[in-house]
């Protein structure tokens, strides 16, 4: 407890009593300044009042505007390189809805959550990293199809006829059949050369599936990146919502203390009006915030593919600015690391690999090809068994007139005795084959080829254009590092600065030359740099993470890493 005696000029002594503030020191201190003003200012009210006659002040008068500001909840604790996230009293918070917590919003429930949980949990859960690894086992499929264009062909089959009339042959001649037929054929075509179809297709596939597995790479490496910075981005919004806080309650102190002295008569509705309009200022942006830090709980959940009714809160409170990349690097070392190490780089060299190996395949039907051959017919029908046949040569005798003067061919083997039973044979053959075949006169397997080289043409381009992006986001990236970096020193001047500037309107309101205008205009003045210090640490560790997928090292071990990478 601190106790603090004020003696007006009357001699009445006038003790007011503030409880410890719970709070780091630096905010604290001051915190415990603006307080000590605000009581100053009320012992003068006192000795006014006291100077009118009026001895009988309302209850509270004095201590509640400096409990408000003594007892803030959302204050922030800034060192030039962490900030602590305290998590708000809900009484602190405006309500938005009578059903609806004033920090959770539409959220049903918390769950705390640290930077090493979302990582994994973007790992695990992602929805884009999913359908990226969906498409490499398709890919590799793919590939293995193409291996098996190397093998055989076999095929067997059945073809069971029945075959009852007249065989009219091309001499004019009509021989009867009555017998049910088979063909039972067993064949196997191997494929020696195809227009080097078969050896460039699964080369095409290959790298194809090369490529798509770099790009599960450079998948892994953005959604890293987005989780990391949608991690910071919740903690920043979490930052700025108490810093809020604590602007609003110390508004909100001054203008209970500017009505209270216009209400007895030694302060003016001109100074009521400004503290309330800065009141409301305040209020809108308390407002704003308990929103977008939700908001902001929501895109990491989706992000993570995790429940959005379920609100997420930091579980580490004190959020560090984290060297990733050693400071040491040059920006022309950065990029031979990138070079080396992004994914995107070798996921289009694949490509290109791949387009150049299309042209091969759309040549293929150009070129002969070479086929062997092998199998085994079996065929089966009716024949006599056990019977004697007598063959010989037809003579003129043998011919009849059929049915419309069609002659009919006597049969040349004559059943003298027996009977018809099923019979099957078998034939072998084993054969090679060239064939040399052009589609269209070859023109539309040209106008393929043609096309074919175009689009290596492009996958070159595309290349190329990737090397681009690549130099240009490390050295963006290594800027904006540079920027957070000096950002770092600046915004602790400004708290510097701000601290003075309050320190200086305190005493010249001591002394008589300013007002309370001064004064909150000084708050004003410290409330924004505390705000530019939370927001130059936490884009500072979004500038790191950046530059660290701009180099392709971006992973779990260097994104919590306390050793930057060095190469």
């Amino acid at each position: 407890m601190c106790i603090f005696t004020c003696v007006t000029g009357d001699g009445i002594v006038a003790g007011f009593v503030l409880k410890r503030l719970q709070m780091p020191s630096s905010v604290g201190q001051k915190t415990l300044r603006f307080a000590l003003i605000l009581l100053f200012l009320q012992t003068h009210a006192v000795e006014a009042a006291i100077a009118d006659g009026n001895d009988r002040l309302p209850v509270g008068y004095i201590e509640q505007p400096v409990a408000l500001v003594a007892q803030s909840p959302g204050a922030v604790f800034t060192e030039p390189d962490r900030v602590m996230v305290k998590e708000p009293l809900l009484k602190a918070l405006i309500q938005l809805n009578d059903t609806l917590s004033p920090y959770q919003l539409d959220a049903s429930s918390q769950v705390p959550i640290s930077f090493q949980d979302v990582l994994k949990a973007a790992l695990a859960n992602n929805l884009p990293l999913k359908m990226s690894r969906s498409s490499v086992e398709s890919k590799h499929w793919q590939f293995r199809g193409a291996l098996a264009q190397f093998l055989p062909d076999i095929s067997t089959g059945i073809n069971a006829q029945e075959i009852r009339g007249n065989f009219a042959s091309p001499f004019g001649i009509v021989a009867p059949i009555n017998s049910p037929f088979v063909t039972v054929p067993n064949t196997f075509n191997m494929y020696f050369f195809r227009g080097g179809s078969i050896l460039y297709g699964a080369l095409r596939r290959r790298h194809e599936w090369k490529a798509a597995q770099y790009e599960l790479k450079g998948t892994t490496n953005d959604v890293l990146y987005q989780a990391a910075k949608l991690y910071w981005q919740l903690a920043l919004n979490d930052v700025l919502l108490q810093v809020r806080i604590s602007a609003l309650e110390k508004a909100q102190a001054a203008y209970e203390l500017n009505k209270g002295r216009n209400e007895h008569g030694f302060g003016t509705k001109l100074d009521v009006l400004q503290a309330q309009s800065e009141v409301s200022r305040y209020r809108q942006n308390l407002i704003v915030q308990q929103v977008i830090r939700r908001q902001a709980a929501v895109d990491l959940a989706t992000a993570l593919n995790l429940d959005p009714s379920v609100d997420y809160f930091l579980k580490d409170r004190l959020v560090a600015s984290t060297r990733l990349v050693d400071a040491n690097l040059n920006v022309n070392k950065l990029v031979d690391i990138a070079i080396d190490n992004r994914p995107e780089l070798k996921q289009y060299e694949y490509l290109r690999l791949a387009a150049k190996d299309a042209i091969k395949v759309a040549r293929a039907p150009l070129l002969p090809k070479i086929v062997g051959s092998a199998g085994v017919i079996t065929t089966g029908a009716d024949v006599f068994r056990n019977s004697t046949l007598s063959q010989s040569a037809a003579p003129a005798s043998s011919f009849t007139i059929g049915p419309n003067g069609v002659p009919i061919l006597a049969p040349i083997a004559v059943n003298t005795s027996g009977s018809r039973s099923f019979r099957m044979t078998e034939n072998y053959f084993l054969g090679i084959s060239l064939v040399w075949a052009l589609n269209n006169m070859g023109l539309s397997d040209i106008a393929a080829v043609k096309s074919a080289k175009w689009d290596a043409i492009k996958a070159a381009d595309a290349y190329r254009l990737q090397l681009t992006k690549v130099y240009q986001e490390v050295r963006n990236a290594y800027l904006e590092c540079l920027k957070s970096a000096n950002l770092l020193i600046e915004t602790t001047n400004a708290i510097n600065s701000g601290s003075e500037q309050m320190d200086v309107a305190t005493k010249r309101l001591e002394e008589g030359l300013g007002n309370e205008l001064d004064l909150l205009t000084a708050q004003d003045a410290y409330t924004a740099a505390l705000i530019d210090k939370a927001r130059a640490i936490l884009e500072f560790n979004m500038a790191e993470a950046a530059l660290l997928r701009a180099t392709g090292r971006i992973s779990i071990e260097t994104l919590t890493s306390s050793i930057p990478i060095k190469s």
